[in-house]
């Protein structure tokens, strides 16, 4: 992941510079537990759904079930 400062030249404040910044692995690590904790809060969401549904069939990403509803 590169990341990028844009700043700007005394000599010519017209024209922008870009300063390049390595990235640490305290931003690897922000960045990663992000993605996870949000496929995570996805999943739980699409299970939740599913759980309140009323259906008897449920088909959801490729698999499907027949379940006895409680009325």
């Amino acid at each position: 992941m590169e990341n990028y400062t844009l700043g700007f030249n005394d000599i010519d404040p017209i024209r922008p510079i870009y300063i390049y910044n390595e990235c640490s692995l305290t931003e690897w690590g922000i960045f990663i537990s992000s993605i996870l904790l949000s496929g995570g809060a996805f999943v739980s969401q699409i299970l939740a759904q599913i759980q309140k549904s009323k259906c008897k069939t449920i088909n959801c990403l490729g698999t499907s079930c027949i379940r006895e509803v409680e009325a």
